[in-house]
């Protein structure tokens, strides 16, 4: 799957918002909380087991063209990818964060 650059720079944009504090991309903030409250292993979770499923979807979200089609996009996934897709999503918001100032989300 080819990526372009524009669909980088607009997850680049949607990461940047999140580090703000705003959250674009997910507009169920119940379901946010619910994933992230229930703890997981980093080491088990990001293994190379669950590494291509977390790939594929993550792929999936920036490969999408428009803000709308990516939000349609997690509307559309399965609860078991929802939460790898948010898991993912916020592991990456966390470690930006933490590499520029040490705060985590």
């Amino acid at each position: 799957m080819k990526i372009e650059r524009k669909q980088l720079k607009e997850i680049e944009f949607l990461f940047k918002q999140s580090v703000q504090g705003l959250h674009l991309l997910f507009d169920d903030n119940e379901k946010l909380i619910d994933i992230l409250s229930r703890p997981t292993q980093e080491k088990t979770f990001f293994d190379s087991k669950n590494m291509r499923k977390i790939q594929e979807v993550f792929t999936g979200l920036i490969s999408k063209k428009s803000f709308k089609e990516k939000q349609n996009y997690l509307n559309g996934l399965t609860s078991e990818n929802f939460e790898i897709l948010v898991r993912t999503y916020f592991h990456i918001l966390d470690n930006t964060i933490s590499s520029q100032n040490n705060t985590i989300h």
